[in-house]
């Protein structure tokens, strides 16, 4: 009796219903027939139930109201208690307690919802077992208040889920956000226990839930989500692309072949990754409590979210990050077996970007109509232009064509065709994201390409992404060592062109001169220097022409290979770095002057026909971040700093004070080479009286008020 009255109610209270029975009968639609088979699974059958039911509601139907008992009147009363529990209206349960006759004329329900808690047969309590234990994929069933943690969860699992990783038993993460317990896990113990089942139940997640991993950790890889993802790449991956020359003629006599085909492998590679983390026990116990912080939200999809998902999130978040710069802007450097310093995440593997930079400069796989450097006018038509000089004609027009570029010119072009458009009285704002008279062509933008004039375009199929096991960038270790939690992780990723270009002689027919990969200018890498490791040689093959000499340094350089006649060459040097470049090998300094690498300056080279490389120019200092101009004359630009001096060379009058924002302070400085006087400007200076700074001791503090710049000290000599 008492499973099948909970059956009932929570039957309502999963369709959200007042009655489920009509004319006598359960009366469920097909999408909720649908829904309640699923919640029971494929060994109970759904219309055993229902027969059941129906069952019980011809007996009880067929009973005289009049024989009403007060056994039955206190069944009643239970059973509106458990219904007010779900849902019904305080007064309305009441009503029915105080006279069921009345509410049954009123409502009609009353002999529904008393069959409803009758006692079932044996099958029907079995099928309730196996109901109350299966939990609701989405909605965990709360029996009651959802401020409450503890009403959301079974007696042995978090959310009632039944999962291995959602126990409660030795997991004390789970005991907490049950409510069950308050103390933080101590993830330090000495004997690891509640180290050790964590690492077991993130094992168990990940091959429980294979899809769920790989969907979650795609989603915050941050990429297109129309490239291809492909499994199972181990090393290397190449796409053979052919190209045929003409093949047919005019009919005649002899037989003369023409045909010529040439084909050429497109590889790519994954590249191994290496994940290495140390937590004390306090940062674990952190994510903890940021987990516990998500669930104690009303209504939101944290209910749903165990804390081995979350610690994955966690962990993985600034990794998959990481994924997604590489595959843009990574190059590749070999982190020699005996190294003391940790390598760059964006030196993990070759991006996309260096793939083509080899490409164009050393492979010649593909050509371009250099468009100069787009401008800010000029950004509309630069896009149009970009395509019908450098695309041939029967690719102008196939479909799925995707014009990449970076966020900010995507905001300039949108920005300069609403002005162009703003005169066309048919204008609407749906075309601002169109390319004019290519509508086969969509525009993508890359974040990673931010701060870069370099656009391309291709296919919407030709980009691949390459891992190697699905889930296993994302499949963690962990070790408790002394009082340290060691967590690690190894996998392989990669990104890449299905085709490029055909690289081919001056004397191969035209038509093998073949490419997928068009851009607007060379490729580059926006201020790059890829850091390089001392391998002792004082060798260096090129990845790409910036480095940088960092990571403990102590060799002379004096010999630099894999370069292309024209390259400009720049070394970075590194004060945390020892040793000279030198003209031992194949380079030419001016002067004969070794350059010091430990100066942290650029030694900027150019390469020869014959592939010496001959000094340009060299700085012997750290680059420094520009600093804004704060001297003044007689005016003076409030966002360049909060201090300004005075750099006049004769007496001279401040006129104004530009910009700011409400409430900044500024300190108004005198100079050496000459005077400056200060008084009241109407609704822009206001002094306490007339001010003369004779020299760099003298000074006024201005706070910008309802905005006036208003005095507020002063330090002038007497």
């Amino acid at each position: 009796m008492k499973k099948f009255k909970a059956l009932y109610a929570f039957m309502l209270a999963f369709f959200s219903a007042e009655s489920l029975v009509e004319d006598g009968k359960i009366n469920l639609s097909e999408d909720q027939k649908q829904k309640l088979q699923d919640a029971l699974g494929p060994k109970t059958k759904l219309d055993d139930v229902v027969d059941a039911m129906n069952q019980e509601l011809a007996d009880a139907a067929a009973k005289d109201e009049d024989d009403t008992d007060q056994q039955l009147v206190d069944l009643k009363k239970e059973a509106m208690d458990m219904l007010k529990a779900h849902g019904l209206a305080a007064e309305d349960a009441e009503e029915a307690i105080e006279d069921p006759k009345k509410a049954a004329a009123e409502s009609g329900d009353i002999k529904q919802i008393l069959s409803g808690l009758l006692e079932h047969n044996k099958k029907t309590d079995k099928m309730l077992e196996t109901l109350l234990k299966a939990p609701e994929e989405d909605t965990p069933l709360a029996t009651g208040n959802r401020n409450n943690l503890k009403d959301m969860h079974s007696k042995t699992h978090f959310l009632g889920t039944g999962k291995a990783y959602d126990a409660f038993e030795s997991r004390p993460w789970n005991q907490r956000a049950a409510g069950l317990r308050n103390g933080p896990t101590d993830f330090m113990a000495e004997d690891g226990t509640e180290l050790q089942t964590l690492k077991g139940d993130i094992d168990l997640y990940h091959r429980q839930n294979p899809s769920a991993v790989n969907s979650l950790f795609r989603d915050l890889i941050g990429l297109p989500d129309f490239w291809t993802l492909v499994s199972n790449v181990d090393d290397k991956i190449a796409t053979a692309n052919i190209v045929s020359a003409e093949v047919s003629q005019a009919r005649k006599l002899p037989y003369l072949a023409k045909n010529k085909q040439l084909i050429q492998p497109e590889e790519n590679k994954v590249f191994p990754v290496q994940v290495d983390i140390t937590h004390q026990g306090y940062f674990l116990q952190k994510i903890e409590a940021s987990w516990l912080n998500m669930m104690n939200k009303e209504g939101s999809s944290p209910f749903k979210m165990s804390f081995v998902q979350f610690l994955l999130v966690e962990l993985d978040k600034k990794v998959r990050q990481e994924d997604r710069k590489v595959a843009i802007n990574g190059v590749f450097v070999k982190t020699p077996n005996n190294a003391t310093v940790a390598g760059r995440a964006i030196h993990r593997g070759d991006g996309l970007l260096v793939q083509l930079w080899k490409a164009y400069w050393y492979d010649a796989k593909f050509r371009i109509a250099n468009m100069g450097a787009p401008t800010t006018t000029n950004i509309v038509d630069y896009v149009k232009d970009v395509i019908e000089n450098n695309i041939p004609e029967e690719s102008k027009n196939a479909e799925g064509m995707v014009f990449y570029l970076s966020p900010y010119w995507m905001r300039r072009y949108k920005e300069r065709k609403r002005q162009l458009f703003g005169l066309d009285n048919n204008y609407n704002g749906k075309e601002v994201n169109e390319i004019e008279n290519y509508l086969n062509f969509r525009f993508v933008t890359l974040r990673d390409l931010e701060g870069s004039n370099f656009m391309f375009i291709t296919d919407e199929n030709n980009i691949k992404l390459y891992e190697n096991k699905p889930g296993e960038k994302s499949m963690y270790r962990f070790q408790n060592i002394l009082r340290d939690t060691h967590i690690f992780a190894d996998y392989k990723w990669g990104a890449g062109f299905d085709h490029i270009g055909t690289k081919v002689k001056d004397t191969d027919p035209e038509a093998f001169k073949v490419q997928t990969v068009w851009a607007n200018m060379p490729p580059y890498l926006q201020d790059m220097s890829v850091t390089l490791y001392d391998d002792a040689t004082g060798e260096v093959a090129l990845p790409y022409s910036n480095i940088h000499l960092g990571n403990g340094w102590s060799t002379n350089l004096d010999t630099i290979s894999n370069t292309f006649a024209g390259q400009i060459v720049k070394i970075k040097g590194d004060t945390t770095s020892s040793g000279n470049v030198t003209d031992d090998g194949n380079i030419t300094l001016t002067g004969d002057a070794d350059w010091s690498i430990a100066s942290g300056g650029t030694l900027t080279l150019l390469v020869n026909a014959d592939k010496t490389l001959t000094e340009i120019k060299r700085t012997t200092t750290p680059a420094t971040a520009p600093v804004a101009d704060t001297s003044y004359v007689d005016s003076i630009d409030a966002t360049n700093g909060s201090e300004f001096d005075f750099t006049g060379v004769a007496n001279d009058v401040l006129d104004e004070i530009l910009n700011g924002f409400e409430g900044q302070q500024i300190v108004v400085n005198g100079g050496a080479g000459g005077t400056v006087t200060i008084n009241d400007v109407a609704g822009n200076i206001e002094v306490a009286s007339e001010a003369v700074l004779a020299d760099g001791a003298d000074n006024i503090t201005f706070v910008l008020v309802d905005g006036v710049w208003t005095e507020v000290a002063r330090t002038i000599a007497a």
